[in-house]
């Protein structure tokens, strides 16, 4: 691939710290206990619209880098992680995290009524690694020596 256009590293890794930021709120959102957070509609909002452009940036990413080393033109945001992991610059034993992700993000989009605060806190508690998953295999591909 060396004769491939090369990603634009200021670009991505703008995404990333904006991911890292995010997932920092999200933590603190989480960290106010099951109780507090399920009364607390604000927080909801702000946990789920967090996620959302988080997963968002994630697929920025992804587009991205596909069309820079021209891995395909995807038609959907979860073919644009597909190709990442058909790539293999995202693992293939995270394909499904990922694609919940962004099936997560669809649903924050378009069916918004439809996701409830305990789905949101369970995330909060459980899946906030799975950002760590995504920005470390991008990180060891384009910015490890």
């Amino acid at each position: 691939m060396a004769d491939l256009p090369e990603i634009d590293r200021d670009k991505v890794r703008d995404k990333l710290q904006f991911i890292r930021d995010n997932v920092r709120h999200l933590e603190a959102l989480g960290r106010q206990g099951a109780s507090s957070f399920l009364a607390d509609r604000t927080a909801q909002a702000a946990a789920t619209h967090l996620l959302q452009v988080s997963i968002e940036a994630m697929i920025d990413i992804a587009n991205h880098v596909t069309a820079r080393l021209r891995l395909g033109i995807p038609k959907t945001y979860r073919e644009a992680i597909d190709l990442l992991v058909d790539a293999r610059i995202l693992p293939e034993e995270h394909r499904d995290t990922f694609r919940n992700m962004v099936r997560f993000r669809n649903r924050a989009v378009h069916l918004y009524d439809q996701i409830g605060p305990t789905e949101v806190y369970e995330i909060l508690q459980d899946h906030l690694g799975d950002f760590d998953l995504f920005a470390g295999a991008i990180v060891r591909r384009f910015f490890a020596p």
